[in-house]
């Protein structure tokens, strides 16, 4: 499985990454997880790419994406490196309605801000994305996943966020159909 998660440094697109790439080896999987990010932390341009497999894992660069989470516009030009009907979720707030892709794709649409702010907790569209992905592609149990997503907060010293952070998972997770 290889995943891409892109957007503007700041979007939490490496943390989407790790956080993955954390419940891939709750399943015993091997895993990589590579970030990627301009000079400009902050604003510039940003992705991680994660890969899990039960065997042995090439390079941890993006090669052929299963599912590709664009938190803006600029990151839908890693959509050619997507797989034919693979998953690609777009941050509505940031990606207008018209804005097009090639490809043969299954698209969802999912208003990460919204959610967040939704979930009172403004800087988890990236959480959101995380929960919609979950629901979405069924990669992981959602309850596994809630409590890796604690457990890598709690480590980081900021298990303040737990009940904040659930909720933006769970705003995603409901979101999608």
């Amino acid at each position: 499985m290889e995943l891409v998660f892109a957007g503007f440094g700041g979007q939490g697109v490496l943390t989407s990454g790790m956080i993955m790439a954390e419940m891939a080896l709750e399943e015993g999987k091997t895993v990589t997880w590579m970030p990627t990010y301009g000079p400009a932390m902050r604003g510039g341009k940003a992705y991680s790419v994660v890969k899990y497999v039960d065997g042995v894992i090439g390079g941890p660069d993006i090669e052929e994406s299963d599912v590709l989470v664009a938190m803006n516009a600029p990151s839908l030009e890693y959509a050619a490196y997507l797989k034919e009907g693979g998953t690609l979720i777009i941050n509505s707030d940031e990606v207008a309605d018209d804005q097009t892709v090639e490809g043969n794709f299954n698209i969802i649409r999912v208003p990460c801000m919204e959610l967040a702010m939704k979930a009172n907790n403004p800087k988890a569209a990236n959480i959101v994305a995380i929960g919609a992905l979950i629901k979405k592609c069924g990669l992981f149990e959602p309850d596994m996943a809630r409590r890796v997503l604690k457990e890598m907060f709690v480590k980081k010293g900021k298990e303040k966020f737990t009940a904040a952070n659930e909720a933006a998972f769970n705003e995603g997770y409901n979101y999608v159909q």
